[in-house]
């Protein structure tokens, strides 16, 4: 009775099509899991109908849950050529394809979906969900730091949508982490293009123009995306970089709070308010910021690198806590990627070398007018020397630069392996950094040790912290032997005579002929330098100076000093540190007109604990002496280096008592101030400091010495 009921229901008008009702407790089964239950239905009807679509697509779709994309593809792929008119076949196929990475396949298959032509609903509704899920996966991957898979899908969906702002946008951030910086730009045009609205694409723009330099439009840029979403964090701490940049340290501050107040996890805002508040001379402020961006992300390299200057701009902490965290970072970041092989360096003692030197500084940066004096004396002969850029901005500077070296690679958009890689491959034997833990280093490309000598120079006035640095090369005026070698985890070079010489802008302002307290009536200080670099003792020194000299005054250049809150702050230090405002002149930093303010002052004051550098040699170099206090190490050491170099011994202090009594003394000593500064440029020009040829010889012979003694440890070893 059961077996003929059932046939009769079988075959009874309007009943179910048995292979469907097989079909649909499969689907039910798989549903609730029941996955064995769910495979038997459907083997049972592909048994019976070896070519049934509809079993192959759910069959897919349990291979797939169970086991995973790969073997399910067999079973989309009968799906589809038994009907390639269901555009849900198509679409398990490509997604299946997707997970498995083989996205040249996939752009086949969608290409001759889309070649069909969308005459349906179906069909456009598949094409939308693949790319919703392409473009997910490409967001993640590029989360996940893939950029190579992340780039090839975002590539997948703009060639099936053109119009996907999404994609297009993503590829702009592939570009813009790979240094196509114009391509990016483009990209992200394009996207803005599609949406207008988007704020996040206006912020993402604002960050790689940045990148490229233009602080005005990358300025542009982020305010429209503040303007379209005023709790955008990200555009807010970006903002804040940019304003930076530029020396307008207020707004810098006012947005970066912003960005840590909206999202108080966003380690770069911390990063960007920790410059801020350095640049304004909040120097403790600072280092809590730095502290709170690297607790927000331990791995923020910048952010680390950041709180190691400032620790060396800061009054109360020793020389020493700055050279152990220097060691924690190379610790944490540099060391585990020391690559440990042989070199196949030619080993011949004495043939010519080849040096590279890897900075961001090759540019209109102080670093250039002291590195391009000395290559042009180096003996190309014997000394081979090649850049690696690590900004992507160039300017004019960079181009005459590039005259200088006998190759020159932009690396900033290599990845560190990359770079490593470019600089092994050339045969480098002597690496040099420029940059230290200044803004644009390499040092994770040093950690790798991709040269078989390493060696810090320049750009930073202590240690790196890293294992693979070798050498720090400095002179006896920075670092006195005995006394900073144990804060070092590089070995100490001491050249013969300086470690640096230096060469004026072309068409510097000629020398003031008459000193200012002949008009003014009254001596006038003076202070070029940076106003972080200023320590609490060195302004408490200025005011017992401006207290013995009553009718003296004090000429100050400070950024963003002009805006009223930036202004009213650096009144209150001053005012704190007895400094009589009445009489302090304040003047905003600038580039144009930058020399003619030497003609403001009659004596310069140097800054402590952190000297000033690059500032007092132009500062001597117009004329006007300088005061200065030797420290215990290179960074409080420089001023009192540069005055022994030109023969100013005298104007040197040894404690802030005997800085303040110098001061006062040449102060009342009208003869003998005019006499120190009739000719001193004249005195700063004919000494070892412009001596470029005496010095690129030292300097030869330093890399010469450094390469046998490499030599002889490898041989015996």
């Amino acid at each position: 009775m059961l077996e003929h009921r059932k046939s009769r229901t079988i075959e009874h008008a309007g009943a179910p099509d048995p292979f469907e009702r097989t079909l649909s407790k499969a689907v039910a089964h798989r549903v609730a899991g029941r996955f064995q239950k769910a495979r038997s239905n459907l083997q049972r009807l592909l048994d019976a109908a070896p070519q049934h679509a509809g079993a192959h697509h759910e069959l897919g779709l349990l291979t797939s849950k169970a086991d995973g994309p790969g073997p399910a593809v067999p079973h989309f792929v009968a799906a589809l050529r038994a009907e390639p008119e269901q555009p849900r076949h198509w679409l398990a196929l490509a997604l299946s394809l997707l997970v498995l990475n083989r996205v040249g396949e996939v752009r086949a298959l969608m290409e001759q979906f889309c070649s069909r032509g969308l005459v349906d609903d179906g069909s456009r509704a598949a094409l939308k969900e693949f790319t919703d899920h392409a473009f997910a996966r490409g967001q993640e991957r590029y989360n996940a730091g893939d950029l190579g898979a992340a780039e090839a899908l975002a590539d997948l969906v703009i060639g099936l949508d053109d119009t996907h702002a999404d994609a297009t946008h993503l590829a702009g951030a592939v570009a813009a982490s790979k240094g196509r910086h114009q391509q990016a730009f483009d990209l992200f045009s394009i996207a803005i293009y599609r949406q207008p609205e988007n704020a996040g694409y206006f912020s993402s723009l604002g960050a790689v123009l940045i990148t490229l330099g233009d602080n005005a439009g990358a300025i542009s840029a982020l305010e429209r995306a503040i303007a379209l979403k005023p709790d955008l964090a990200i555009a807010h701490a970006n903002l804040s970089g940019v304003y930076q940049r530029i020396s307008r340290h207020g707004a810098a501050v006012t947005h970066a709070r912003r960005a840590v107040t909206l999202d108080p996890g966003l380690a770069n805002a911390h990063n960007n308010l920790g410059c801020s508040l350095k640049s304004l001379g909040h120097v403790h402020e600072a280092i809590a910021s730095f502290d709170r961006a690297l607790a927000a992300d331990p791995r923020h390299i910048t952010a680390y690198s950041n709180r190691l200057f400032a620790k060396l701009y800061a009054e109360g902490i020793p020389h020493a806590d700055y050279a152990a965290d220097a060691r924690g970072f190379g610790a944490r970041f540099a060391d585990p990627l020391l690559r440990r092989r042989p070199f196949t360096n030619d080993r011949d003692a004495d043939r010519p070398l080849r040096i590279g030197f890897v900075s961001g500084d090759l540019c209109t940066h102080a670093v250039a007018r002291f590195i391009e004096p000395f290559l042009r004396h180096l003996d190309q002969a014997q000394y081979e020397a090649r850049a690696y850029m690590t900004q992507a901005a160039e300017d004019a500077v960079s181009a005459r630069l590039r005259t200088v070296f006998s190759g020159w690679h932009n690396i900033a958009g290599l990845s560190d392996d990359e770079a490593a890689d470019l600089i092994e491959a050339d045969a480098i034997d002597i690496l040099v950094d420029l940059s230290g833990h200044s803004a644009g280093h390499r040092l994770l490309v040093f950690a790798r040790k991709p040269a078989p000598v390493q060696v810090s120079y320049l750009g930073h006035p202590a240690t790196t912290g890293l294992r693979a640095m070798d050498y720090r090369l400095t002179d006896h005026g920075l670092d006195v032997p005995g006394q900073t070698e144990s804060l070092h985890t590089e070995t100490l070079w001491w050249l013969p005579g300086v470690s640096a010489t230096y060469e004026p802008p072309e068409g510097v302002a000629p020398v003031r002929e008459r000193p200012p307290f002949e008009d003014n009536g009254f001596v006038t200080f003076g202070v070029m330098n940076r106003f972080e670099k200023i320590g609490d003792g060195a302004l408490q020194a200025w005011a017992e100076i401006l207290r013995r000299l009553p009718d003296a005054h004090l000429f100050m250049v400070v950024g963003d000093v002009e805006v009223p809150e930036v202004r009213a702050q650096v009144e209150s230090r001053l005012s704190k540190a007895g400094l009589p405002i009445d009489r302090v002149r304040l003047h905003p930093r600038t580039t144009a007109g930058y020399f003619q303010l030497y003609h403001e002052f009659d004596i310069a004051l140097d800054s402590f604990p952190y000297n000033g550098g690059t500032t007092s040699c132009d500062t001597l170099s117009m004329g006007v002496p300088i005061i200065a206090l030797r420290g215990t190490h290179a960074v409080a050491s420089v001023g009192s280096s540069l005055l022994v170099t030109v023969g100013l011994d005298e104007l040197a202090a040894d404690t802030p008592e005997d800085y303040v009594a110098r001061a006062v003394a040449l102060a009342c000593d009208a003869d003998r101030l005019r006499a120190l500064r009739s000719g001193l440029r004249q005195r700063v020009y004919a000494s070892p400091l412009m001596d470029h040829a005496r010095f690129a010889r030292e300097m030869g012979e330093a890399f010469r010495a450094m390469w046998r003694r490499w030599i002889e440890t490898t041989h015996s070893t």
